[in-house]
């Protein structure tokens, strides 16, 4: 089965993620798209973030009723902090009949040799991608020499989606100043923020 992996602190989820995991699996042939949220986002360690399983369960509220989302909790029992080419060889290890693809935008893929053991990265997973506005694309050419391997190690392709610029971290905001989110995350996800006073400390 191919899997796009679409990993991410999901705090909230939001509309945006969602199109953008729907425009992956579509043109880039994936058989399913699994949400893997951070249990220990490494460059948030010094951030309040919601607890693991309630964003988990507002993952599993946005993407109820599709049958080829999946949330996968694989990083909940894996030692801090969550890097992903641990969490890739670990879904390796439970699924070794399954070919992997990590879901990105553009702008992370020159970030990409500077998270921990990049090479490893890019052998486990093809990366699928998506441009963003003002951002160079980076070919797998120029990837492959910035992390010194050899271009045939780099599977990369581009997907076309359309922009949908919201930020967890504005929503959170909004919700702390109790402004309307609707129809930026699903409506389940807006009633369960607001059931559990989620953000409105913050």
């Amino acid at each position: 089965m191919r899997v796009g992996v679409f990993g991410g602190t999901f705090d909230p989820v939001h509309m945006g993620h969602l199109i953008l995991a729907e425009q992956c699996r579509d043109q880039a042939a994936l058989d399913e798209v699994w949400f893997v949220p951070s249990a220990h986002p490494p460059h948030k360690a010094d951030k309040a973030v919601t607890r693991f399983e309630q964003r988990c369960e507002m993952l599993e509220l946005a993407t109820a009723g599709h049958p080829a989302f999946r949330v996968e909790r694989v990083e909940r029992d894996l030692p801090p902090p969550s890097y992903t080419a641990e969490t890739l060889a670990e879904l390796r290890r439970l699924h070794p009949d399954d070919e992997f693809s990590l879901l990105m935008g553009s702008d992370s893929v020159p970030d990409l040799p500077g998270w921990h053991d990049p090479r490893r990265v890019v052998s486990q997973a093809g990366l699928v991608v998506v441009p963003r506005p003002g951002v160079m694309l980076w070919t797998a050419e120029r990837l492959a020499t910035a992390l010194g391997v050899d271009v045939s190690e780099v599977r990369l392709r581009f997907v076309a989606c359309p922009m949908i610029e919201i930020a967890s971290r504005e929503l959170r905001r909004a919700v702390a100043d109790g402004l309307s989110i609707r129809y930026l995350v699903p409506r389940a996800v807006e009633e369960y923020v607001r059931d559990r006073k989620l953000y409105a400390g913050r």
